[in-house]
C-alpha cells in the first residue's frame, strides 16, 4: 500500500514538471520597468505658438516703445492735450484716441486752431502758406492757402508685454479763400514727431521738450 502511494506521487510529479518549466521559459517576456516605462512626451508647437517664438519685434521704430500698455496709453492722452487739440473720442479697450477735427488759420499774426468752420471774416488776413509747407508736402505756388481742415486718430497698440506701438493717421485738407477745397496733402511727419517726442519724454521722465 505504501508503495503504491509513492508511486502515485511519483507519477504526478512527473506530469506536472514539463508544465512548470514551460509556464517559466515561455514566450512570454520578461517584465523590465526602466525599459517599458512611457516616456512623458511633451505634445507638438502649435504654429501660434511657433510663430510667438520666432516673432522679433523692431523696437528701433520711432513710434516703439519700451513700455507696457498703460504707461504708453496715458503718455499718449498727455501728449495731446500738450499741443492743445482738443479730443473727441477715447476707448481705451481699443487703444484708439480720436481728436475734433480742427480748423487751422492766422488772425492777427496768431496761428489758431478750432473747432468750427472759420468765417471769412477771420479769414480776410490768414495766410498759413508756411504752416503747411511745415505740417505736410505742399508746394503753394501762386495760391494763398487760408486754413486747413485736419483730422488725427492715434492707436496705441500692444506688441508685448512690454513694447507698445502707437499709429498716428494725420490727414491735413487745405482751403483758399474762395472755399474752394484742395486736395488731401501729405503729411510731413512734423505733428506726428511732436506727440511721439512728447510720449517719449513722458515715459523716460526728462524735461519737457520747448515747442
Amino acid at each position: 500500500m505504501v508503495c503504491d502511494i509513492k508511486l502515485l506521487k511519483l507519477t504526478i510529479l512527473m506530469f506536472l514538471l514539463p508544465m512548470l518549466f514551460a509556464v517559466s521559459c515561455g514566450g512570454g517576456g520578461m517584465y523590465i520597468p526602466r525599459a517599458s516605462k512611457t516616456k512623458n512626451v511633451p505634445p507638438p508647437k502649435t504654429k501660434e505658438v511657433q510663430a510667438k517664438e520666432t516673432l522679433k519685434i523692431d523696437t528701433s521704430a520711432e513710434n516703439v516703445f519700451n513700455a507696457p500698455f498703460i504707461d504708453v496709453w496715458i503718455a499718449a492722452i498727455e501728449s495731446v492735450k500738450w499741443i492743445k487739440w482738443n479730443i473727441a473720442f477715447i476707448d481705451e479697450r481699443e487703444g484708439v484716441i480720436r481728436l475734433k477735427e480742427a480748423y487751422a488759420y492766422r488772425r492777427s499774426g496768431k496761428l489758431l486752431r478750432t473747432y468750427s468752420w472759420p468765417t471769412k471774416e477771420n479769414l480776410q488776413t490768414s495766410s498759413i502758406n508756411d504752416y503747411l509747407e511745415k505740417v505736410g508736402r505742399y508746394s503753394p505756388g501762386g495760391s494763398n492757402t487760408v486754413f486747413t481742415q485736419e483730422n488725427l486718430k492715434m492707436t496705441v497698440i500692444t506688441l508685448s508685454d512690454d513694447v507698445t506701438e502707437v499709429d498716428i493717421d494725420y490727414t491735413i485738407r487745405p482751403y483758399t479763400f474762395s472755399g474752394k477745397i484742395g486736395y488731401e496733402v501729405e503729411s510731413r511727419g512734423f505733428i506726428e514727431s511732436l506727440l511721439l517726442e512728447r510720449i517719449k519724454e513722458s515715459l523716460d521722465g526728462r524735461p519737457l521738450a520747448k515747442r
